[in-house]
């Protein structure tokens, strides 16, 4: 019970301290964090484990890409051209002469090669650097937005028995 009249008192008389409403939550005792759990789990829409990071969880840092090398191996085919002797045929004066005759022709080659490329992959965070997201609360374990909070009325009335009390929704 004194806990909650100290509550009351750093948001009544300091409130120039900014209080945040996660430091409220984690100075409450276990048993009222358990209770607060128990009256979100059943209506929240994502049971918020870790497992569901990108759901209610952020990164405090930029965890970075991973950039992989690897290699494969390629065929491709070309097209070649070229000239060549295919006879001869008569020229000069009365045709009296040889001439060599030349043909054109075109081909197809198939060729073979070993192509480099990267594979870029996010890192996963390291769990020391989660979080809650902006406009979640952590409690025991998990994060719940403020959404969820607004949404429950028997937890609205209990934090505010407990001398938490939430900001309304922003608009807009």
């Amino acid at each position: 019970m004194s806990r909650i009249y100290l509550l009351l008192f750093l948001n009544i008389i300091l409130p120039a301290a900014a209080i945040t409403l996660q430091d409220q939550i984690d100075q409450l005792s276990k048993i009222d964090q358990e209770n607060i759990v128990h009256a979100l789990l059943p209506f929240s829409s994502s049971r918020n484990a870790i497992a569901t990071i990108d759901v209610n969880w952020c990164c405090r840092i930029d965890p970075g890409v991973e950039a992989t090398s690897y290699t494969r191996q390629t065929t491709y085919y070309v097209v070649k051209h070229g000239r060549h002797k295919c006879g001869y045929d008569g020229c000069g004066f009365l045709g009296w002469s040889r001439c060599t005759r030349w043909c054109e022709e075109t081909w197809t080659e198939v060729q073979h090669g070993v192509e480099t490329y990267l594979v870029y992959k996010q890192r996963v965070c390291p769990q020391e650097q989660l979080t809650c997201c902006a406009q979640h609360i952590y409690v025991l374990g998990h994060c719940f937005s403020y959404e969820e909070i607004y949404n429950n009325q028997q937890l609205l009335a209990q934090l505010n028995e407990l001398g938490i009390v939430i900001p309304g929704p922003s608009v807009g």
